[in-house]
C-alpha cells in the first residue's frame, strides 16, 4: 500500500469521520429543544394545551374511529373534541393527550374510548412507539410514564446524533422552520381538527371484495391478538383521572368484519373482554355497558379495506361516523350535576 493511501485511510478519513460527527452532534445539540411537529400527531399534542375550546366530550380512538371521522362534524362546534389518533400511539398515548388537555382545560363531562379489543391488550414495537411517542412527549412525568409502560424506550438516546440523523437533526430543523413559519403568519390558538361535513347514514358504499385467504390470516392474526393480557395499569390510571376531575367514561367498539365478531362471540372473547374491562374499571369509575357498533348494522369483510380492520371507501365511513355522532350527542347532559366540569388543574376532594 502507497505512503497515500495509508495517510488517507489512516490519518485523513478518521479526522473526517470525527469531523462529521462533532458537527452532527453540535447539530443535534442546537436543535435538541425544538418542539417536533413531524405529523398530525405532534400538531395534536400541542394543540390539547392551545385550543382554546371547553369541550363536552372527547373521543379517545385508533386509526378505525380516525380515518371515518376526520372529515366529518361529530357534533355542533364546541361539543365534542376528536383526539382519535392511531394504533402505535395507542392507548397510552390517547391517555397522555388527555392528561395534557385536563391541565390547561376545565373537564368534559364523558371521555369516550372507542378502541377495538385489541388495543387494549396491544403491545406495541418498541421502536414505533419511540418514534411516535418518545419525541413527542418530553415532560419528565411524560417520560417516566413512557418508561414504565416501554421498559428500553430510552436506549437508544445514547447514541451519536451521526447515527439517528433524521430524528436527531432532519426531523428537528423541519419543525423548528415550520414553527418559525407560522409564527410569520401570527397564526393564533391551533383547535383540536374537527370535520365540517354531515355524514350520509345511507349513502353508496363500495365493496373491498378482499380474498379468502386475507380474510383467513386477518381472523387468525385478529383471534391471536385477542388473547394477549389486558393492560390493566392503564385503565386504571384512566380511571384515577376520571375520579380526579369527575367526567365519566363511556367504552365502544368500532366496527369490526361479522365474521370476525362471530367468531369473538362464539368463543366468548368478547363477553371475557367485557368481564375485565369492568373488573379492573369498577373501582371508583363509573362505566356501563360497552357500546358495540356492530349492533347498529352489519359491516361484512368487504366493507373493509384487506387488512379488515379499516373501513373500505366513504360510504361506510360516513355510516360509521354517522352512528358515532349520534351516540356521542346522546350522551346525557351533566352540566346541572354535582358532577359537572370543574376548572382545570382541580381535583376532586378525597
Amino acid at each position: 500500500m502507497s505512503y497515500a493511501w495509508k495517510r488517507f485511510l489512516f490519518i485523513r478519513l478518521p479526522i473526517a469521520v470525527i469531523g462529521i460527527a462533532l458537527l452532527a452532534q453540535t447539530l443535534a445539540w442546537s436543535l435538541s429543544g425544538v418542539t417536533l411537529r413531524r405529523n398530525r400527531t405532534d400538531e395534536l399534542a400541542l394543540t390539547v394545551l392551545s385550543d382554546p375550546t371547553n369541550y363536552r366530550v372527547l373521543l379517545l380512538g385508533d386509526s378505525i374511529t380516525r380515518n371515518a371521522t376526520a372529515r366529518f362534524a361529530l357534533g355542533a362546534p364546541g361539543q365534542i373534541g376528536n383526539l382519535a389518533t392511531h394504533a402505535n400511539f395507542g392507548l397510552p398515548g390517547e391517555i397522555l393527550l388527555l392528561e395534557r388537555y385536563l391541565r390547561t382545560h376545565a373537564s368534559p363531562q364523558y371521555v369516550v374510548l372507542a378502541f377495538a379489543p385489541v388495543m387494549y391488550r396491544r403491545i406495541s414495537d418498541i421502536r414505533l412507539v419511540r418514534y411516535t411517542l418518545w419525541h413527542t412527549f418530553r415532560g419528565v412525568e411524560e417520560q417516566e410514564f413512557l418508561r414504565g409502560q416501554y421498559p428500553g424506550i430510552e436506549s437508544r438516546d445514547w447514541l451519536p446524533a451521526a447515527a439517528d440523523v433524521q430524528v436527531r437533526i432532519v426531523e428537528p430543523l423541519f419543525s423548528s422552520l415550520k414553527s418559525h413559519y407560522l409564527k410569520l403568519r401570527q397564526r393564533g390558538p391551533g383547535h383540536i381538527g374537527s370535520g365540517s361535513d354531515e355524514p350520509n347514514p345511507n349513502g353508496p358504499t363500495d365493496v373491498s371484495r378482499p380474498m379468502p385467504t386475507a380474510v383467513e390470516r386477518a381472523l387468525a392474526e385478529g383471534l391471536r391478538n385477542a388473547e394477549a393480557p389486558i393492560n390493566a395499569p392503564l385503565l386504571r390510571r384512566l380511571c384515577q383521572l376520571s375520579q380526579d376531575h369527575g367526567f365519566r367514561i363511556k367504552l365502544a367498539l368500532p366496527p369490526m368484519p361479522s365474521e370476525l365478531e362471530s367468531v369473538l362471540v362464539g368463543r366468548g372473547t368478547l363477553t371475557q373482554l367485557h368481564q375485565e374491562l369492568n373488573a379492573i374499571m369498577s373501582t371508583g369509575c363509573q362505566v356501563d355497558e360497552i357500546f358495540d357498533f356492530n349492533r347498529v348494522r352489519t359491516y361484512p369483510a368487504s366493507s373493509f379495506h384487506l387488512d379488515l380492520i379499516h373501513l373500505f371507501g366513504d360510504g361506510w365511513e360516513q355510516r360509521y361516523a354517522s352512528d358515532l355522532r349520534r351516540y356521542l350527542n346522546e350522551l346525557a347532559d351533566r352540566s346541572s350535576s354535582s358532577e359537572a366540569s370543574r376548572a382545570p388543574g382541580t381535583t376532586r376532594a378525597r
